[in-house]
């Protein structure tokens, strides 16, 4: 990949992108630019096997002409290519009818909120430290009884900058991280974790080989349980996942393309009382915080539920007009997206959740995955669990079980919320796109099926 075969710097970019597309007529348009560094360590059966490093910039070009909207992400930044591809984008849009859901993007210029724990310049130079504690993380796994584990550590350093033609002018740096492992006594019998945020300060890659090891001990020996209503507890890794669902599905284009459960249920009381969640992009370390949205516009905090009740929807500024609202600072240009998802903690401790739900047949989930719909819009779902998975009796883990499938509604996962634990993780995951903090949750009357069913 060539990244500035003519030595153009990001200004350089940025100046004859716009004078470009200026000269085509293009009223209005979006520029971002993204340099990372970027790291990865890959290990199995033990052993690490890849070491990666390796560094990019691209270039986001969103563009308006006569209400039709085309865009293209460059990685070849050479003169050259920036050019030839704008002529391309021209000649695309003489083709294409107006997007009648485009109604523009947002004016600037603004002022931008500081956001701490974004950037770590430890991080930057990380690389002998993360070969250490990769090792510790493997190592810590076998000491809690892992016959071998596997997994990867990723972390960037990455610089953004932004640019409208509405008067949006932007500049971002931030670091992160993200590593998972899982860990296995035998081919049945697994546990995994993972670890991510921004700062070194905050590793703890040991801890996370540490629980993996242990789940995976703790699952040595179990049968196949029995289908049926359950009361149960999910950790944060789950419940990122299903439970967090349904915050992230109060999304107007999600709705639109029938891809949302939450048609019409503006004020509705979707959660019991306790429960209150937020799209957050101040939140220090978190995955999805920015002080701008990728149309410019400043973000914040907003409301997705309060005290069970769903208040709205987050907006770009095209959803929003056709709302009849205001952007909420999270464009996605085709469409809004979350930056972090944000649960307020509850009271309980895991004990605890394990003693409120003392007297019904309960199931505890560490681990997900293959979440499928078989109605988005009616919120009807099914996963499965993976790795340790456990019956608890009288207010304690019994014993591991496998082969069971939870099947159910988003509107009864949510709404089944019995109790939310104190302690909140930050999740980033296969099946966990949108960064989510999120407790161990306690669900009751969920419907448990087998797996093969």
């Amino acid at each position: 990949m060539r990244v500035m075969v003519d030595k153009l710097d990001t200004e350089n970019v940025m100046d004859l992108t716009i004078k470009k597309l200026q000269e085509l007529g293009f009223e209005d348009y979006i520029l971002q630019t993204e340099k990372s560094n970027k790291s990865q360590i890959r290990f199995a059966d033990n052993q690490i096997t890849i070491v990666k490093n390796w560094a990019s910039m691209n270039l986001g070009v969103f563009a308006v002409k006569n209400q039709k909207t085309v865009a293209v992400d460059l990685q070849d930044l050479t003169s050259e290519t920036i050019l030839s591809s704008i002529d391309s984008l021209d000649k695309l849009v003489s083709s294409l009818p107006p997007n009648q859901n485009y109604m523009g993007i947002s004016d600037g210029p603004f002022s931008y909120p500081s956001i701490d724990e974004l950037s770590d310049p430890d991080l930057i130079d990380f690389h002998e430290q993360a070969l250490d504690k990769v090792t510790a993380s493997i190592n810590a796994a076998q000491e809690e009884g892992a016959k071998r584990s596997a997994g990867v550590l990723y972390w960037d350093a990455t610089k953004v900058q932004l640019v409208s033609s509405r008067g949006a002018r932007a500049k971002a740096h931030s670091t992160k991280y993200e590593y998972t492992i899982r860990s296995f006594i035998d081919d049945t019998s697994s546990g995994a974790e993972i670890d991510v945020g921004r700062l070194s300060s905050r590793i703890d890659l040991e801890e996370a080989g540490r629980k993996a090891g242990k789940i995976a001990k703790m699952s040595v020996g179990g049968v196949n349980g029995s289908p049926g209503k359950y009361n149960v507890i999910l950790a944060p890794k789950v419940a990122g996942d299903i439970v967090a669902a349904t915050p992230v599905a109060a999304n107007p284009f999600s709705v639109e393309i029938g891809f949302s459960w939450l048609k019409d249920k503006i004020g509705e009381q979707i959660g019991p009382e306790f429960v209150s969640v937020y799209d957050d992009a101040l939140l220090p370390n978190g995955l999805g915080s920015r002080s701008f949205d990728d149309e410019g516009h400043p973000t914040g905090r907003n409301v997705l539920v309060e005290n069970g009740i769903l208040k709205g929807f987050i907006h770009n500024t095209s959803t929003a007009k056709k709302a009849g609202t205001v952007s909420t600072g999270n464009a996605g240009l085709v469409f809004p997206q979350n930056t972090n998802v944000f649960f307020e903690p509850g009271d309980h401790s895991f004990d605890e959740l394990m003693e409120i739900s003392k007297g019904k047949p309960t199931i505890y989930l560490t681990n997900n995955w293959y979440t499928r719909f078989t109605s988005y819009a009616d919120g009807i779902f099914s996963t499965i669990p993976r790795d340790g998975m456990f019956i608890i009796e009288n207010g304690e883990i019994s014993k591991p079980v496998r082969e069971l499938r939870v099947s159910d509604t988003m509107f009864n996962i949510f709404g089944n919320i019995k109790a939310l634990g104190k302690d909140l993780k930050q999740i980033k995951s296969w099946e966990v796109n949108t960064p989510t903090f999120i407790p161990a949750v306690l669900l009751e009357d969920i419907n448990i099926t087998a797996a093969t069913s």
